[in-house]
């Protein structure tokens, strides 16, 4: 007997109807891949084959919970099973459906669309991504103006009372 079956027959003994401490469900890690797993699994979201869902759960289970935590690695597993475009559709809608986080949403995106070719990128992605740089590029513009501004008006004052010094010097001194 292994020291493992010793240990299970003596807990077995010693507490009858108890089951044993490994054999108790743990808890749900939550991982990016857990999450992916669970719309594959309850296939809420899902627009994809049987075959293609089972590869790509057994992939994901087969990952260290510290892979199935990297963005990076989930994207890789679901770019390889479903394709780029596939994989990004995937993602937009597993974040409308709240599995996964807006913070791991975009870091799967960047992973999955920076080696696309331009022609390869999704027309809705890249719409977005332009709609994104024009918001951000106005925002800084205005902050800038709010900046200089406020730069102005605050040198402003200092200048009039040194301008105000200096004519009051020149008329002390007649010049």
């Amino acid at each position: 007997m292994t020291s493992n079956t010793v240990l299970r027959v003596s807990w077995a003994e010693r507490f009858p109807g108890e089951p044993y401490p490994e054999e108790e469900e743990r808890p749900a890690e939550q991982t990016l891949g857990t999450q992916i797993l669970k719309g594959l699994i309850t296939r809420s979201i899902n627009d994809i084959s049987y075959e293609q869902m089972n590869r790509i759960v057994r992939a994901l289970q087969r990952m260290s919970r510290g892979e199935r935590d990297a963005p990076k690695r989930v994207a890789d597993v679901l770019t390889e099973e479903l394709g780029s475009e596939k994989a990004l559709e995937y993602l937009d809608k597993s974040l409308a459906a709240g599995l996964i986080k807006a913070k791991d949403y975009n870091q799967m995106r960047s992973v999955l669309i920076l080696p696309l070719p331009r022609e390869e990128i999704p027309r809705p992605i890249v719409a977005r991504a332009a709609a994104e740089l024009v918001e951000t590029q106005t925002r800084l513009r205005q902050d800038m103006g709010r900046l200089a501004g406020a730069g102005r008006q605050a040198l402003e004052k200092p200048f009039q009372a040194l301008d105000s010094d200096v004519r009051k010097i020149r008329k002390a001194w007649g010049l």
